[in-house]
């Protein structure tokens, strides 16, 4: 069950990129729970080259990103509108409470990227980090994923 929520993602996340193996690599420790938030990184506004870090979000089961994190999702959205680089941390549980870590990584041009971090699901199979490629986006799409809408 947990490897077809793993592989679900990963489809959903591939339907307007391209997916790479980026290797069996072990992702940053995280643990599943209650949900936290470290806030959005939106002080002042980085020079260019600079990414904005919008923050960490650990969901816990069955929430989603758009209502627990809408501060670090409106930091992303906000550094998009402006032109600028940025990232968001968002980890989620599978269903037997393993967290997968997704890394959002926004560049200047608008193109998304999200790396996925499943090196920590006990029932996953491999590959354990994979990049996604989502491609230039003009609006972030709601849920945050990668779906062919950018």
């Amino acid at each position: 069950m947990r490897r077809l929520a793993a592989l679900g993602l990963t489809g959903v996340l591939a339907a307007c990129g391209s997916v790479s193996d980026v290797g069996d690599v072990p992702g940053p420790a995280s643990t599943p729970g209650a949900s936290t938030s470290t806030g959005p990184g939106p002080a002042p506004k980085p020079g260019p080259g600079t990414d904005t870090d919008c923050g960490k979000v650990v969901l816990a089961q069955g929430q989603r990103l758009e209502v627990v994190g809408s501060q670090e999702r409106a930091c992303l959205e906000e550094a998009l509108r402006d032109g600028r680089g940025a990232t968001l941390s968002v980890t989620e549980p599978t269903v037997e409470g393993d967290p997968i870590v997704t890394s959002w990584t926004l560049a200047d041009d608008g193109t998304l990227t999200a790396d996925i971090d499943s090196s920590q699901d006990r029932f996953g199979g491999e590959p354990r980090l994979t990049r996604v490629l989502c491609g230039r986006v003009s609006a972030l799409p709601d849920p945050l994923r990668c779906d062919g809408s950018g």
